[in-house]
């Protein structure tokens, strides 16, 4: 079973069941709606918190979906026969995170939409630069998550361990991502985002390389 295998399992065991993207997208747009009714400021103020508004819904939303990353394999006892197969245990990794990271993708695909029409997000200045922000932080946060979530299946308290230890340890990567959505927004100049776009790209790349290595242990206990 090679990767892009696992990867077309992935997504189409999530096309049958549409568990995680229902989820996903019905709990953001629920968010996006409450804080736009909620809130009684001018855009200029508006704009000052929205950044990290926005991406404090896609880290919950992101839970959401990695609550039921692993839930088939759990819910019909198939994540030993998987481990079994002749396959190596960090592709299994990198097939849940690169599939994750398209649900992901997928659901901000609708909600982002929202952002702009409720909330009056505005990336027109940098949209380019805004899109790769969002790839590189999406990876940051699915391959963080993939991982916990692993952990997490061997455990009685999966589901609380999943945010309990993602919230901490995505801290930079909120804060990062957050900060370039600000100088985004305010239409500045980008040349002082170089430092918090390079701490993304090393949580990604860190933390895809410690998966990766160490999911064969993970999934052992």
């Amino acid at each position: 079973m090679t990767l892009l295998h696992l990867i077309k399992k992935e997504i189409r065991q999530e096309i049958r069941a549409k568990e995680s993207i229902i989820s996903m997208v019905v709990f953001g747009t629920s968010v996006i709606l409450l804080f736009s009714f909620a809130f009684n400021a001018t855009p200029a103020e508006f704009s000052r918190f929205l950044p990290g508004l926005m991406w404090m819904t896609f880290l919950f939303v992101s839970v959401l979906g990695l609550l039921r990353s692993f839930s088939a394999e759990k819910e019909m006892d198939a994540y030993a026969a998987l481990l079994s197969s002749p396959v190596d245990r960090g592709s299994i990794y990198l097939g849940k995170l690169f599939a994750f990271w398209i649900f992901l993708l997928f659901a901000q695909l609708f909600t982002m939409p929202l952002f702009a029409l409720f909330l009056n997000l505005n990336i027109s200045a940098h949209f380019f630069t805004f899109m790769v922000l969002v790839l590189v932080t999406d990876w940051a946060i699915a391959a963080v998550g993939i991982m916990i979530s692993g952990m997490g299946l061997r455990t009685r308290m999966g589901e609380v361990l999943v945010p309990v230890l993602m919230f901490p340890l995505l801290s930079p990567v909120l804060i990062s991502a957050t900060k370039v959505t600000h100088t985004i927004v305010s239409g500045s100049t980008l040349a002082g985002t170089n430092f918090w776009m390079m701490i993304l790209f090393t949580f990604a790349v860190v933390f895809t390389a410690t998966g990766y290595l160490t999911f064969g242990a993970i999934s052992e206990e």
